[in-house]
Parts: C-alpha cells; structure tokens; sequence
C-alpha cells in the first residue's frame, strides 16, 4: 500500500503554529520512519528544512516539498485543492492522510481519504474564532468529513460530536489518540529544576498553564480563579501562562490589567520544544479549564511528568485527564480556586500524580498511536476495493 500524508502544517516555527496540530503530524511521522513494515509512504511538506529537522528518513518514506508557503492560508489552500490531487494520481496514492481536518475536493477513484479530526471547536463554539476561520471550516472541513472514507478522530468526546454534529456513520470513525512525546518521560534532576526556577524568578513556585492564547481556552476565568486563590488562601505561587498568542488575546492581558496582576501573573511566550518539559516539571501545579477540546495533550503532558492537575470536566477533558486529574466546571471560578488549592497543597494527590506518570505515558505513546493509524490506512484502502468492487459487480 501506497500512502500519501499531507503534512503541510507540520511547522518548526516558534509561535503558536507550532502547536498541537504540528506536534501530532512531527510525532506521527517520526514514528511511522521507525517501522520498516510493508507500506510505502509519501509524505508533502512545506519547504526542504522541515525535511532536515524532522530527522526521520527511512528507505520506505519519501518527502515531497510543496513550495507553497505554509505560512500564507491562501496559497496553502489553493496548493492542497488544486496541486495535491494530481500529485496523488501521478504517484499512484493508495491512501491519502490528512493528518488536520481536510481533504482535497477531488480524490483519484482509487485512492481513499482518510482525515484526522482534532475538534469542532467552529460548532460547538464559533464564536471564539475569527470570523475567516469559521469559514473556512464551514467550508473544508464539513465537506472533508463527509466525503472521508475514514475518518480519525483524537477523543471519543470528538468522535461522537463528528456523529451528532455531521452525521458521520460511527463505524465510518475510529478513536486514535494523539500521543506524548518521549522525553516528557524523563526524568529531571531536582537540582535542574531548583536552577530553572531560580533563573525565571519563580523560587516561590507556580500555577503552569501550557497553550495557545485564545478564547477557547478560558484564560480569563483562570485568572479570576487564581485572583480569588489569592485573596482566600495568600498563595505565594504564581500563575504562568506560557504559549503563543493566537487569535482574539487581548481580554487576557486586559483581565490581569484590570486585577493589577501584572507581577503575579507571567507571560513566558512561546516555549521551545527543548524547555518544555523542564517548564512542566518544574510547575508546582498545572491547570487547564479549556471550554472545549478536541482532546487537550497538555493535560496528559503534565499528568505523564507526574504534576498534580486542573483542567474542565467538559468535552474530551476527563479523558486525558484519565482520571488522574481534577476536573471542574469551566465557568465556575469558585471549583477552579478550590482545585487550584487542592492541587498545591494535597500530599495525597502530589502522590498519585506521580505514581500514576509512567502509565500516563505508556496509555498515550507514538507506537500505540501509529499502530492504530495505519490499521485505519488499512481498513481504508479495503473500504475503497469493496466498493470498486461492489460497482463492477452491479454494473455487470
């Protein structure tokens, strides 16, 4: 089988691109360039240097780069619906992955179409993107998943919101879970931690909250939480929102103004692949109160280094969560304050936290998850033969 993955949001840039969606197309590529087995993959990126920094050549994976920028929507868009379908028939695609959401409107009729789904965010909540955003999901990716031969989706929650919300036939979608990188797993000297939290001024400890900044992920209710954490408790923690700035920000940094917050509530930036993990292990607590998720890999990135947990009880939340971490109302500020509490000062949770870190990482691998990818690649191309097949047989 011949299998073609469309990779081109797959980015090394250091702002909010590269992000969940990049991260899972990075980890799914290095693995499958592990696995020698019996398929061919053609992978098309945007650009020669994402090739060099993926690092993951194997005999059986070839790079295509498209010269498309990736960081111009239009012009991605246009390379991915009127470029990428005559590159699948000329090089004989069996299986076209789009590992974010869309296809291209036309398809070789031998090839099938498989599509990732991360979230219907545009839905559930189309009033937290912008208005361009919107439409271009209303557009592309409705179509997408309605034309899917198969269609992967990163939470069960995701997988029954495809069935209600686009009617898309269960038996036509598989659950296959993002996965955590490996060295998130490992392990971190206590007197590394002691000098990272020394160099960011953050001796007394601190609340992590590891994301994009945007609407969707309740960011404004996180800091009233951790404002009234303060007043009740005089916590001496402070709260890090670490990440990139999305889309419809402002309110955040308006909010900590409004509460006179500004030297209790740190804006990091972007954090590099390489800091990650210290910034999580380094974190006396982790929260996350998003409103909606597709699946939320940074609460299963805090649970697998062992770091006690906040995040909503809504969507696919409580399974990353696993049933490790605290799960609250999002709109409650008052349960958010009071898990908030719990997760700094419970020795009992601290304890499970950690002992339940290797299981956390073990449930959420890269090999889990590309087994289960490629026996959707599979089931795919089978969907496509039986229904070839199903016409020469009812046209005879």
């Amino acid at each position: 089988m011949h299998v073609g993955i469309n990779a081109q949001l797959l980015s090394f840039s250091q702002n909010y691109r590269n992000g969940g969606v990049s991260r899972y197309i990075r980890y799914l590529l290095t693995e499958l360039a592990k696995r020698p087995g019996e398929h061919e993959y053609t992978v098309f990126v945007n650009g020669n240097e994402v090739v060099e920094r993926l690092n993951a050549h194997h005999a059986q994976v070839t790079y295509v780069s498209a010269p498309w920028p990736e960081s111009r929507p239009a012009a991605r868009v246009a390379w991915e619906q009127f470029v990428l379908p005559n590159l699948l028939r000329q090089k004989h695609i069996d299986v076209l992955h789009s590992p974010v959401n869309v296809l291209p409107a036309w398809l070789p009729s031998h090839c099938a179409g498989v599509v990732t789904l991360h979230d219907l965010a545009f839905l559930r909540f189309p009033e937290v993107l912008t208005q361009a955003k919107r439409m271009y999901h209303q557009t592309f990716t409705v179509r997408s998943l309605r034309r899917a031969t198969m269609l992967i989706t990163v939470s069960e929650s995701t997988r029954q919101d495809a069935h209600e919300l686009v009617g898309i036939p269960l038996e036509r979608i598989q659950t296959v879970y993002p996965c955590i990188n490996e060295h998130f797993s490992n392990v971190i000297k206590d007197e590394q931690l002691s000098m990272f939290r020394k160099k960011k001024d953050l001796n007394e400890g601190y609340i992590l909250y590891m994301g994009t900044l945007e609407p969707r992920k309740n960011i404004t209710t996180l800091i009233d939480a951790y404002a009234l954490l303060r007043q009740k408790y005089a916590v001496r923690e402070k709260l890090v929102l670490a990440g990139g700035k999305g889309w419809l920000y402002d309110a955040i940094f308006a909010k900590v103004r409004q509460l006179d917050m500004e030297a209790e509530v740190i804006f990091p930036g972007f954090v590099a692949d390489s800091e990650q993990a210290l910034w999580y292990a380094a974190a006396s607590a982790f929260a996350y109160p998003s409103l909606y998720e597709g699946f939320g890999l940074p609460v299963a990135e805090a649970l697998s280094m062992g770091i006690p947990t906040v995040t909503s009880n809504v969507s696919s939340l409580p399974e990353a969560g696993a049933g490790v971490a605290l799960c609250v109302d999002p709109h409650d500020v008052q349960a958010i304050c009071e898990a908030l509490y719990t997760s700094l000062n419970d020795t009992t949770f601290h304890q499970q936290s950690q002992r339940i870190a290797s299981s956390i990482a073990q449930r959420f691998s890269a090999a889990r998850m590309a087994e289960q990818t490629i026996a959707v690649y599979e089931q795919a191309a089978r969907n496509v033969l039986q229904g070839r097949s199903h016409y020469i047989s009812s046209t005879k």
